[in-house]
C-alpha cells in the first residue's frame, strides 16, 4: 500500500513578500475508530468485537491513568508515550514556568523502519470527470481503510 500525496500551493503569511510556495502533503483516507479496530482486530484474532473494543477502551483508560501518574507507557510494537512540559526558562528557581503539559510519543524502532519503507504515490487534486473509470476505488466515502500492508 502506498501513500498518497497531493502537491497543494501555499501562500507564506508569515513573510513579508507573502510568497507563494508547493508543498507535499498527505491526501488521508479518513480515520479508523475505535468500533472499526475491534471489528478488525476480532477477524485477525478470533474474539468477538464487543470484547475487543473493551480491551481498547479499557488500555486507553489505564493509559491515561498511568501518563496522569507520571509514567512512561511503553507499547510493544507502537511506541513509547510519555507525560512532558513545554516550560519557560528564568534566571532563577523561581522564574522556571511550565506553560503546557502534553504526552510525547516516541515510535519504536520497529514502527520507524515500517513508515520509512512506505512508498509514495502522487495524486492529483482534480476529480475524474463523469463516466471516467479513472482513480475511481468503486464507490464509497473515503473512511474504508482496511488495507495497511
Amino acid at each position: 500500500m502506498a501513500l498518497d500525496i497531493k502537491i497543494e500551493k501555499r501562500k507564506l503569511n508569515f513573510k513579508e513578500d507573502k510568497k507563494e510556495v508547493f508543498v507535499a502533503v498527505p491526501d488521508r483516507n479518513g480515520v479508523i475508530d475505535t468500533d472499526k479496530m475491534a471489528r478488525e482486530i476480532a477477524v485477525d484474532t478470533g474474539a468477538r468485537p464487543a470484547q475487543v473494543k473493551l480491551v481498547l477502551e479499557a488500555l486507553t483508560e489505564r493509559m491515561m491513568a498511568w501518563l496522569e501518574e507520571g509514567h512512561g507507557v511503553r507499547f510493544g510494537k507502537l511506541g513509547s508515550f510519555l507525560p512532558s512540559v513545554r516550560s519557560k526558562s528564568g534566571e532563577s528557581a523561581d522564574d522556571a514556568e511550565v506553560k503546557r503539559i502534553r504526552i510525547a510519543f516516541y515510535p519504536s524502532r520497529e514502527l520507524s523502519k515500517k513508515v520509512a519503507s512506505i512508498s509514495i504515490n502522487t495524486v492529483s487534486d482534480e476529480k475524474p470527470s463523469a463516466g471516467s473509470t479513472e482513480g475511481g476505488s468503486g464507490g464509497g466515502n473515503g473512511d474504508d481503510n482496511t488495507n495497511f500492508d
